[in-house]
């Protein structure tokens, strides 16, 4: 399980005051109202290690447009001093994460998981597409991709201690 969890992409800079435009990577953009602390990354999946000799940023203010937020990082006041951060990523300690109900899992502790597949055998989460009736599990299936719908009736069980996510099918999916 990683220590760190990517929540957004810098994408442009705004206004010649220091502040940058970013695209949220996670489900909820007002995530970044309860930001306080956060690193900025060149990695799209950045490892553990990779965090420990990096700067840790402060929010001094954010705010929101279409689908981006526009945050304001302190002690940065100048368009030059954060063009630098343009495509990099904007990363949290889990610990700070917001906190999950049962049966919520973050996306990229869902990837990598073992899908057992109606007892077939166990198979790699390769990725997950976040669609607007649910997600779905991309899984890597003898070379091929199948696509799991993330819902209830196909997910038996999640096992985040031993990795295995229990999937049952129904005929013709696979």
């Amino acid at each position: 399980m990683r220590n760190y969890l990517r929540i957004g992409k810098i994408i442009s800079l705004h206004g010649i005051k220091g502040e940058i435009k970013i695209f949220p990577t996670t489900d909820d953009v007002r995530r970044f109202d309860s930001l306080d602390k956060f690193f900025i990354i060149d990695a799209d999946d950045a490892k553990d290690e990779e965090f420990v000799n990096t700067s840790v940023y402060v929010k001094e203010g954010v705010k929101y447009f279409k689908n981006t937020c526009i945050l304001k990082i302190k002690g940065f006041e100048k368009i030059e001093d954060v063009t630098k951060f343009i495509g990099k990523n904007i990363y949290i300690k889990r610990e700070d994460a917001i906190k999950l109900n049962d049966n919520e899992f973050f996306v990229v502790d869902l990837i990598d998981m073992k899908a057992n597949i109606d007892n077939l055998g166990n198979f790699n989460v390769v990725d997950v597409l976040k669609t607007k009736a649910s997600s779905i599990l991309v899984i890597d299936y003898n070379g091929k991709e199948v696509l799991i719908p993330f819902v209830d009736e196909f997910i038996e069980s999640i096992d985040t201690v031993n990795s295995l996510i229990k999937i049952k099918t129904i005929e013709g999916l696979i």
